[in-house]
């Protein structure tokens, strides 16, 4: 007879975690709510401490917790479910990395092919608080099942912000994986949420309106031929003000791109005069810096084939990109995201660990 166990039953659901970041008086951030269960697992790292804002119109706090979204074997077993719930109280500020990509492994059983591995992850930004969400690259094995729903809810009236990099690779390179996954599809929804007046009877409402909602299904047979050669393809999705600077530059960058049949109709003499004049000057003016910054990171694409596209979606800006390896896809954001300087500055080096 099997004696009855002396702890007390699991109340907990597997891969389920909860996160709430409140502001404590003055403007120090604090963990209210940090729970997990496995096989997800979450780690606080130290914050990046700001400088304090020289505006009183536009609140910061005094740093920037990092927190590690991790799973056990760095990766999700077929069948695992990650659901995790995240809410920024007003005026926070939080980065989200990963220490390396996500792995999905492939069914270990061939009695059930078809068992889907699965994350959601549902979050809510209060008034002038912001979420810097940078993952690695997913990694799906050759016959691996996987689907992700993230969906954002922000007060974006309210000064909100948010930046998403969502990147799949072509799995295992190296043994010869390329896009061999059996299923995988990304979903990922913004919201601009609103409180609403309270009503006579009951607490106040929150309206939602969608603001934008991104599809990526790769499913089917020969999904490599679909792809035209790229090793890695990703989404970056910017919102809110904090993050309006960056959104500018990379829509501002890809207008600059040359254009097939693009032309200069100014004649030589004008060329030549103002290259007379631009030597003569003893420093380099900022625009001819970034100018030269342009000429060498084009170079690059070129050389390490990355294509992208940007464009504004109601009030957001949606990034597309794809590289032939995962690295060059992690050179030309870095370089991107370096340049402009909103990240490092706003949320620290700990924005950067991706394209590290």
């Amino acid at each position: 007879m099997a004696r009855p166990s002396p702890f007390p039953p699991s109340t907990s659901t597997p891969g389920v975690g909860h996160v709430r970041l409140n502001l404590q008086s003055p403007s120090h951030p604090v963990f209210s709510t940090l729970s997990f269960s496995y096989p997800l697992k979450l780690v606080v790292s130290a914050p990046h401490t700001l400088a304090p804002s020289a505006s009183t119109s536009t609140p910061r706090p005094s740093a920037v917790p990092l927190l590690f979204l991790l799973t056990y074997g760095g990766g999700l077993v077929s069948g695992d479910h990650v659901s995790l719930s995240l809410t920024l109280a007003r005026t926070t500020r939080l980065v989200i990395a990963t220490q390396g990509s996500t792995k999905i492994f492939r069914p270990s059983s061939p009695s059930h092919p078809s068992t889907l591995t699965r994350q959601d992850i549902h979050t809510e930004i209060g008034a002038h608080a912001a979420l810097w969400y940078a993952p690695d690259p997913c990694q799906p094995f050759a016959e691996s099942r996987y689907a992700q729903r993230q969906i954002f809810s922000l007060d974006v009236r309210g000064g909100a912000s948010l930046g998403l990099i969502d990147w799949v690779s072509e799995g295992r390179g190296a043994r010869g994986e390329k896009w061999a996954m059996a299923v995988w599809r990304g979903r990922n929804e913004v919201w601009d949420i609103e409180e609403a007046t309270a009503p006579a009877v009951g607490g106040g409402e929150k309206r939602r309106r969608l603001v934008l909602r991104d599809n990526i299904v790769l499913e089917g047979p020969d999904i490599r031929s679909r792809v035209d050669e790229l090793g890695v393809f990703g989404t970056v999705i910017l919102v809110g003000p904090l993050l309006s600077s960056l959104a500018c530059f990379f829509v501002d960058e890809f207008k600059a791109l040359p254009r097939i049949g693009a032309r200069d109709w100014s004649s030589r003499e004008v060329q030549g005069s103002a290259a007379a004049a631009a030597s003569v000057q003893v420093q380099e003016t900022e625009a001819e810096r970034r100018e030269e910054w342009r000429k060498r990171r084009q170079e690059r694409e070129k050389r390490d084939g990355v294509l992208w596209t940007a464009a504004s979606v109601r009030g957001a800006v949606v990034v597309k990109f794809g590289a032939r390896e995962v690295e060059g896809a992690k050179i030309w954001l870095g370089d991107m995201l370096r340049e402009e300087g909103t990240v490092g500055s706003e949320f620290g080096p700990g924005g950067l660990i991706c394209v590290k």
